[in-house]
Formats: C-alpha cells, structure tokens, sequence
C-alpha cells in the first residue's frame, strides 16, 4: 500500500481504512492532496457495501463517509449494488 501521494504522508488511522477497504476488494478512483500545509488527503473508493470496524482517530460521519481526526482526511465510499 501506498505510503504517500505526491510526498505527502499519509497517516496511520487512514492507511488502515484503505487496506481494510482494498482487502474487501474496493478500487480507489480518487485520491488528492486537499491541503499540503496540514496533509489532509482525499480519497474516493468503490465496492461493494461492507461494514468497516471502528477504527482509533477515524470518524463515521455517514456510511459513506469517514475522516481522521490528526489531519482531516476525507475518505468518500462510492457503494455499487451487488
């Protein structure tokens, strides 16, 4: 897994969602520096529902989206119908 994007870090708590999600066969189709200062990312990824374990320093806002609480990343699920 990816460790940065374009030599900004990503952080812990947002590497364990996105391995969770990449092992239960979701695809990123977005990811972005929002703000290099602070390095907060954005990642958008689709797949098929699945419910993602509480994880330390993320936050639920929707089923769909989730941030962390170090730097504010934004991680946006785009569900598909099985």
């Amino acid at each position: 897994m990816k460790k940065t994007i374009d030599n900004c870090p990503i952080c812990k708590p947002v590497q364990n969602v996105l391995g969770f999600l990449e092992r239960n066969h979701f695809e990123v189709m977005e990811e972005k520096i929002a703000d290099y200062h602070f390095h907060e990312l954005y990642f958008k990824l689709r797949g098929k529902s699945t419910n993602i374990p509480a994880i330390d320093q993320i936050t639920k806002h929707s089923t769909s989206k989730f941030t962390c609480e170090c730097h504010w990343s934004v991680i946006e699920l785009e569900i598909i119908d099985e």
